[in-house]
């Protein structure tokens, strides 16, 4: 009984003390200053401090250097795959592996990104993206699309998005699984690597077997077809201002010869007129549990910014608690990733990928500062008012 009553004594006396010390260590975190994290080309083109050494810099990146410790010992792609790329595709893919060095990021290195370029680019984008804007944490793979070229693409090559380019995404994500022996990758698809992304997700989970023979080509049966969705479900989709639908984008570009500019481009290219387009696409997921966020931004000149909210209700049907959506104003279609390099990490946390600690502490203290930029929303319903109403905030403060 005494023990009992000098416990109690005890926590009469020391209670008051724990809170005073607990409310202590709160306020003494609360007027910490939060040091904010920039990425270096946002830095650029907000202080037009360096420009000059960073476009010299980004471009030694971007078409000659590797970045630093690429490949681990013996994971190179082989002179027989090489010759099997070209057999399959008329050209070596020239995957390339990026390993994070950065002991900041706390990296899952059982989870590399697979990252699919955009039109008029090529592989070179990753290692910029990697080094200077802080939207891929963990180790990368990346490859070339035969259309590659800066600028100007080789059109005679080019499907955007379509099967040709669908298969030659696959055989880098079944390499990836098999080479370096992962049962889970993450996708990050811009531009037109972002239809492409859509696009490859339907094509291995098609129950018409429309894209058999074809994906027999490349050596994915049923069970391989099986073993790839389990791999991408078990990690998490980005998709960087993706390439929605052809024919949007036509309109916006064209007008009233929208029609005539696509017939033109399919006659001297890989497209077809009739081929897959992403948004149809994204109404095919039935049965999978994805992890989307997908990122969209104000004044897309490129891809136009129509049917966003459509595309988004598509991918959230079957997807409603993890699909999610981040609108940035910070440059349109070439942007600094600000907005993005200000969520993602939160998004690959939530879902157990590589991230940067300090981004995610900085999205938790500063994403109730805007009402949607920066910000990682499940608008369901309210997509078309909260996609509208952010256009019209980043209308009125131009």
């Amino acid at each position: 009984m005494n023990n009992i009553k000098k416990n109690a004594l005890y926590s009469f006396l020391f209670a008051p003390l724990l809170a005073a010390w607990i409310g202590t260590i709160y306020v003494l975190r609360q007027k910490v200053p939060l040091i904010k994290k920039i990425n270096a080309v946002h830095e650029v083109a907000a202080n037009r401090k360096h420009v000059i050494s960073s476009f010299f810099n980004s471009v030694g990146l971007y078409f000659w250097k590797l970045y630093p410790k690429t490949w681990e010992p013996g994971l190179e792609p082989t002179k027989e795959q090489k010759r099997e790329q070209r057999k399959l595709f008329g050209y070596n893919l020239r995957i390339e592996h990026i390993i994070d060095n950065d002991p900041q990021i706390i990296k899952n290195s059982k989870r590399p990104t697979v990252f699919i370029h955009g039109w008029g680019d090529t592989k070179g984008s990753a290692r910029i993206l990697k080094a200077y804007c802080d939207v891929l944490p963990g180790d990368i793979v990346t490859f070339n699309f035969r259309d590659r070229g800066v600028i100007f693409p080789k059109f005679q090559h080019s499907s955007l998005g379509q099967l040709p380019d669908v298969l030659q995404a696959l055989y880098v994500l079944k390499w990836t699984k098999d080479q370096l022996k992962v049962n889970a990758i993450d996708l990050f698809g811009y531009s037109r690597g972002g239809a492409t992304t859509i696009n490859m997700i339907a094509v291995l989970n098609d129950k018409t077997g429309k894209y058999d023979d074809e994906l027999a080509r490349i050596g994915i049966d049923e069970l391989e077809r099986k073993k790839l969705l389990e791999t991408i479900q078990n990690g998490c989709i980005v998709l960087n201002c993706p390439l929605i639908d052809l024919n949007i984008t036509a309109e916006y570009r064209f007008k009233n010869f929208a029609w005539e500019a696509l017939k033109a481009f399919a006659t001297v290219s890989k497209y077809e007129l009739d081929g897959i387009q992403p948004i149809e696409s994204a109404a095919q997921f039935e049965g999978l549990n994805l992890k989307i966020l997908m990122h969209f931004q104000h004044g897309d000149h490129i891809v136009s910014n129509n049917k966003e909210a459509e595309f988004y209700k598509r991918l959230a049907y079957h997807n409603p608690y993890s699909t999610f959506i981040v609108l940035g104003n910070d440059g349109g279609h070439l942007h600094t990733h600000c907005a993005l390099s200000e969520t993602i990490h939160a998004f690959k946390k939530m879902y157990d990928g590589s991230y940067d600690p300090d981004y995610v502490d900085q999205y938790r203290h500063e994403k109730h500062k805007n009402k949607y930029a920066n910000k990682l929303l499940q608008p369901g319903d309210k997509v078309q008012e909260c996609i509208e109403g952010y256009y019209d905030l980043c209308k009125q403060s131009a």
